[in-house]
Parts: C-alpha cells; sequence; structure tokens
C-alpha cells in the first residue's frame, strides 16, 4: 500500500503524465482536422454519452479521447493525493502559512476538474429551438418549465451591421412567471445550470391574411375563423411540393416549398387547397371565394439550451485556483518581501 501510495505520491509521475497528454493531445487535434464530420457531433453532445456512442463506434480515430479520459484521471489521483501528502507534511511539522499556498492551487484545480466531470456525465446539449415572438416552448428536461420569447431588439448601423441585439425572454413555470431576462449575443441566460444562447434570429410565415368578400382574416396556421355570415372555416394541412395522383388525392412530390398549398377545411368537413406561391390565388368553398391576401410574418430566433450541473464546481475551482496563483505570487518568498516593502 506504501509503495502505491509513493507511486502517486510522486513528482516524477506528475512530469510524465504533463508530457503523455500534451504528446495525445497534439494527436488529437491532427484526427479532429481530418475527421470533422465525427467529431462535429461532438461541439452539439454531452462527453461520456457520445464517447460510448459515436465514439465507441469510431474507435480507430477516437481512441485519443479515451486514452486522454485515462491520463486526466491518473493525473487527478496524482494531484490528490500528493496535496494530502504535502497538507499532512505541513501540519506535521508546523510550516509557515505560506506553505499550503501551492496546495490551494491544486484543490482549486480538482474541484474545478470534478465540475467537468459532473457535466461530461449528467448535462445536455439541446441545439437549434426555434421560438416564434409570444410563443412559448418547453425547456427539455426540466418539467413544467417554459421560455417565452416576448420581443426581439436590434440596433445596427451602415458601418459596423448589426451592433446589439437582445433577446427579451421570460421564464414560466406552468402560468406562472418566474424570471424576465435580456439575452444578448454573449450574455447567455443561466437559470439552475441551464444556458440558454442566441444562435440565430429572422421572420418566418407563422399565418396568412385571407378575404372573403369585404372581410380580411389574420389567421395562424391551424388557427379556425368564422365570417359574418356564421360560415366557419379552418386552415388544416400544408404540402410543399403540391401534386395529384391518378385518383384525385394529393400529395407531396419532395420535401421542399416547391409549390406549396394550403388546405382549407369547412365546418361540414368539406375541403379545398389554396396555392401559397402568389398573393391573390383563391379557392370556392361552400359557395364563399376564399382570397390569400398576404402572409403573416412572426419574428423568431433560434436557441442553444445547454445544461452544466458542474458549472458551479467549475467557478468555485477557478476562484480558488486563482486565489492560490495570487497569494503564490505576492506573498510568498521574495515577492512577499517586496509587498511589504512597498506597504511601508
Amino acid at each position: 500500500m506504501k509503495a502505491i501510495w509513493r507511486f502517486f505520491a510522486s513528482t516524477e509521475l506528475t512530469i510524465i503524465l504533463a508530457i503523455l497528454i500534451c504528446i495525445n493531445a497534439a494527436w488529437g487535434s491532427i484526427v479532429s482536422m481530418k475527421n470533422p464530420a465525427v467529431f462535429q457531433a461532438l461541439d452539439q453532445a454531452i462527453l461520456f454519452p457520445w464517447l460510448f456512442t459515436i465514439g465507441k463506434a469510431n474507435f480507430n480515430i477516437s481512441l485519443w479521447i479515451f486514452i486522454l479520459v485515462i491520463l486526466t484521471t491518473i493525473f487527478a489521483i496524482n494531484t490528490t493525493v500528493c496535496t494530502l501528502d504535502k497538507l499532512y507534511s505541513i501540519l506535521k511539522d508546523k510550516r509557515p502559512w505560506q506553505s499550503f499556498f501551492p496546495q490551494i492551487v491544486h484543490i482549486g484545480f480538482l474541484i474545478a476538474l470534478l465540475g467537468h466531470l459532473v457535466g461530461s456525465i449528467y448535462g445536455f446539449r439541446s441545439p437549434g429551438n426555434f421560438v416564434f415572438q409570444g410563443q412559448a416552448i418547453k425547456v427539455p428536461t426540466q418539467p413544467g418549465l417554459l421560455l417565452r420569447l416576448d420581443d426581439i431588439e436590434m440596433k445596427t448601423s451602415r458601418k459596423a451591421g448589426l451592433e446589439d441585439l437582445k433577446t427579451k425572454v421570460t421564464l414560466l413555470k406552468g402560468e406562472k412567471e418566474i424570471l424576465k431576462y435580456n439575452i444578448q449575443l454573449n450574455g447567455p441566460l443561466i437559470y439552475k445550470s441551464i444556458a440558454f444562447y442566441h444562435a440565430d434570429q429572422g421572420q418566418a410565415p407563422s399565418g396568412l391574411v385571407l378575404r372573403i368578400g369585404e372581410e380580411d382574416f389574420r389567421i395562424k396556421f391551424g388557427g379556425a375563423f368564422r365570417t359574418a355570415q356564421g360560415a366557419i372555416f379552418k386552415l388544416g394541412s400544408i404540402i410543399p411540393d403540391f401534386a395529384m395522383d391518378e385518383q384525385g388525392n394529393p400529395f407531396s412530390r419532395s420535401q421542399e416549398y416547391r409549390n406549396p398549398y394550403q388546405e382549407i377545411i369547412s365546418i361540414s368537413g368539406k375541403k379545398d387547397w389554396l396555392p401559397l406561391s402568389a398573393l391573390g390565388s383563391s379557392v370556392n368553398l361552400e359557395g364563399q371565394t376564399i382570397e390569400l391576401v398576404d402572409y403573416i410574418n412572426t419574428p423568431y430566433v433560434v436557441l442553444n439550451i445547454n445544461k452544466d450541473p458542474g458549472i458551479g464546481f467549475i467557478i468555485s475551482g477557478s476562484a480558488v485556483l486563482v486565489v492560490g496563483m495570487l497569494l503564490l505570487l505576492f506573498l510568498r518568498g521574495e515577492r512577499a518581501e517586496l509587498v511589504r516593502r512597498i506597504e511601508n
């Protein structure tokens, strides 16, 4: 047991591990550049679930990550044993309090490493979440938690282009508002280890403006409307690339919006298909001429939603590490004497 302890407390082991980690990381950077298709998925995934699915299936090019995990584990054990060994020696020999400074750095490193481990196992990443203005979407893995897009504010100029962008959102628990926040390009919303990042924005059709006689109706896709005479119509499905088969049944020739048609259904169940490619197109249903007047365009944003339950450990560990480094730089040895002279 003592031999094992001495082995992991060895400074020589620390040096060897540092060299091996650098060599392995250099090899990994080359492999990653040669196989971008495989490693692109890692940018949107959690390390260990990815490692034992996609990484395992591509073991020949992900081997360096498995080796890196093993080397980092040994390095963490080496740091822990070395720190405990030094702390015992300092307390036993009653050394000056400045002797604790290097161990503070080690402890900060271990806390941050623990945070990365927790996040690599229990976190999640959910890219490409579309949310329209006024709409609320479910937050992944958080039952009852919703995010609503309230507004988008953009500041642009001819010289700089987009200067500032604020995505105004509200977090809701059921129907209760629990937090309002302005997400910025480099300022995500962080709530209970869940980070909401702004990825993109724009406008997209969310409904139609239809005219029957002298009446205009603004209807969201999937919505219904009633005319002054009491006739009720509903917007059904949309066929992206409309065509009719030999039996006269509509179908889509592709999934691309080359020739989109909107299904319109009357209260009695009769239906017809309204062309969406050009304004002014119309259909006749239940004796009513329904004309396409305009499109309803609604602002939207794309959010990347990530959860890192280890972020608290990472922040705390980094703070401890920085404090330890500052103590080492300014309150130990000759620098401490220099600080005392400056103060005097």
